[in-house]
């Protein structure tokens, strides 16, 4: 969630994942909701969105260094540049991470203002008791760092599965997205049971 950045860019056509006004596109919501294991529903009245839409401008992250996204209640803040096509994998892979944090944001009425601004004490608060157990690694070792990172994992592993030429061709087409699921549905089952949680060494 707060300055979870992007990776490297990949080379493949662009997919595509948003609506116009910032809304998830059906395929991308059943795809992230089996990854990640977030409900369709709670995922289909988000809105992702540059970061200059908060008066934050949060997440802080520079666009040189991939830029990162930022969890604010039902909405994902995010640097301008991962809405460009040619990182739509990497806003695939950053989101399959951030709509972990969706679940956690939804018991404080995402909605409002209040809510969002509870809920970004409460995260700060999980990070704060963190740093007092892990010390430096205490973002990544942070239990709702660690549980939303289960759903960019299964991600990675099911695209070394299935390649993303592949998840590409389903990405614009909701039934050929609900038969991909459907036919790799033990697949995806499996990887979730063997999530290892986010190692140190790879930050």
């Amino acid at each position: 969630m707060n300055g979870c950045q992007a990776g490297r860019s990949v080379n493949f056509a662009a997919m595509r994942l948003l609506e116009a006004d910032g809304r998830m596109t059906d395929p991308a919501r059943q795809l992230l909701s089996a990854v990640a294991r977030v409900s369709e529903a709670l995922l289909r009245d988000v809105r992702i969105l540059p970061r200059d839409r908060n008066w934050l401008r949060f997440p802080w992250y520079r666009g040189s260094k991939g830029g990162g996204a930022f969890v604010m209640g039902d909405r994902i803040y995010l640097h301008r540049s991962l809405l460009e096509d040619r990182r739509s994998h990497d806003l695939l892979d950053l989101l399959a991470h951030e709509v972990g944090h969706l679940a956690h944001a939804e018991r404080f009425d995402p909605t409002t203002a209040v809510g969002r601004a509870r809920f970004v004490l409460w995260a700060a608060g999980h990070y704060l008791r963190s740093a007092l157990t892990h010390g430096r690694h205490a973002y990544q070792l942070a239990r709702i760092e660690q549980e939303a990172e289960r759903g960019r994992w299964v991600l990675r592993e099911l695209i070394k599965t299935v390649g993303i030429p592949t998840l590409t061709q389903v990405m614009n087409d909701p039934e050929r997205m609900r038969s991909f699921l459907a036919d790799h549905a033990a697949r995806i089952s499996d990887l979730h049971q063997r999530y290892p949680g986010w190692p140190v060494a790879q930050r």
